[in-house]
């Protein structure tokens, strides 16, 4: 079974592929205007640098996304939300243990230390950013029986966040994401 490392690193190179065979003047075509917005996933201490499941750097990615920020009118942040014993914490599940996988009614999930526990510093979004025109959190994970990665659709595939629909009402159509971590809840996104 892949860990969250090699995973990681699987999604990295093909990102990196997908960028390097791009021309160079598809970036300088990108116009951010008002019907833009950009989704900020999950940056919050549990993910960054001592937190209980921690992204190798993930702190580095807090002053781009601030850089980032500066130029969208439009920004949603999102938060890992869970309940305390939640049904992805491998302490759970008595003789798992973190990153071993069962399955579930919506299919397999993987097994997290416990993290973003709601209430909690560890769940709080990290001191460091400032967008202070976010004018959402979506906040996702909350259902105790529910895992949820994107920022749009839990993991049961059904139950939605309400994301999709507050984009439609404003006329948003073009995303920009960033955030951690890269191998989940933003690729999910």
């Amino acid at each position: 079974m892949r860990n969250r490392r090699q995973t990681l690193a699987a999604l990295g190179s093909i990102a990196m592929t997908a960028i390097a065979s791009r021309p160079v003047w598809a970036a300088a075509s990108i116009k951010i205007d008002d019907a833009s917005a950009l989704l900020v996933i999950d940056v919050q201490n549990c993910f960054l640098p001592g937190g209980s499941l921690a992204v190798k750097e993930g702190d580095q990615v807090v002053p781009v996304i601030n850089r980032l920020a500066k130029g969208f009118s439009n920004v949603v942040m999102t938060q890992d939300w869970h309940t305390a014993g939640h049904v992805s914490f491998a302490s759970s599940h008595p003789g798992k243990k973190p990153f071993e996988t069962i399955d579930l009614a919506y299919g397999k999930q993987v097994l997290w230390p416990d993290h973003c526990v709601q209430g909690t510093d560890g769940a709080s979004l990290s001191k460091d950013l400032s967008i202070p025109q976010a004018e959402l959190i979506i906040r996702k994970g909350y259902h105790k029986d529910v895992d949820s990665y994107s920022a749009f659709t839990e993991a049961d595939g059904k139950t939605t966040t309400g994301l999709a629909a507050w984009l439609k009402a404003r006329k948003l159509q073009r995303l920009f994401i960033a955030g951690l971590a890269t191998d989940f809840c933003v690729a999910w996104t």
